[in-house]
């Protein structure tokens, strides 16, 4: 149960939806809530990357960003440096109906590559995903030339992408706003 571990990013700037969107209510528990629950089917080690510290009522280890304000890759790289596992899930608190069977399968796909993202259709989820410890360094190097576009940002780090056409459009659907609720 605990060959992996499932990061959360919370960290962002919600400015769409005008309060922390990982918090909000979605059919009767916080948003990310969710998320976590399909995680803890798979596994109990999971990091939340979070600059709130009201993240901490769920119970796991939260963690701030460890560089502000650089995005989702920050976000990344933080979660991949308080990891102890070589392979992790990397996923938002806006995608809360992720299941575990699409995490299983996504998980058990995975070969030699640092990333595995998740893609429907034409649609390419690299926060839906799986990623290795092992790819904390081009990320920081990443990072550090202020590449923050993720596609941009994965260009030198091999990586596949995991067909997820025969999962439900649903699994995807991506929570930015009051009127996604």
């Amino acid at each position: 149960m605990n060959k992996y571990t499932g990061i959360i990013l919370a960290g962002g700037q919600s400015s769409r939806m005008g309060q922390d969107k990982g918090l909000m209510d979605l059919k009767g528990k916080p948003m990310i809530l969710h998320v976590i629950d399909s995680i803890e089917k798979l596994t109990n080690q999971i990091i939340i990357v979070a600059n709130n510290e009201a993240y901490k009522k769920f119970g796991y280890k939260v963690v701030p960003d460890i560089i502000v304000n650089k995005g989702p890759l920050a976000g990344i790289i933080t979660g991949l440096e308080e990891t102890e596992t070589e392979k992790n899930w990397i996923l938002s608190c806006d995608t809360p109906f992720i299941t575990a069977s699409l995490l299983d399968e996504l998980m058990s796909t995975m070969r030699d590559e640092n990333l595995r993202m998740v893609k429907k259709g034409n649609d390419i989820h690299p926060l839906i995903g799986t990623y290795r410890k092992s790819a904390l360094k081009p990320l920081k190097e990443q990072l550090a030339l202020n590449e923050l576009k993720l596609s941009r940002a994965f260009q030198g780090i091999s990586k596949t992408f995991f067909d997820a056409n025969h999962h439900p459009n649903y699994c995807f659907k991506n929570l930015n706003s009051i009127a996604d609720l």
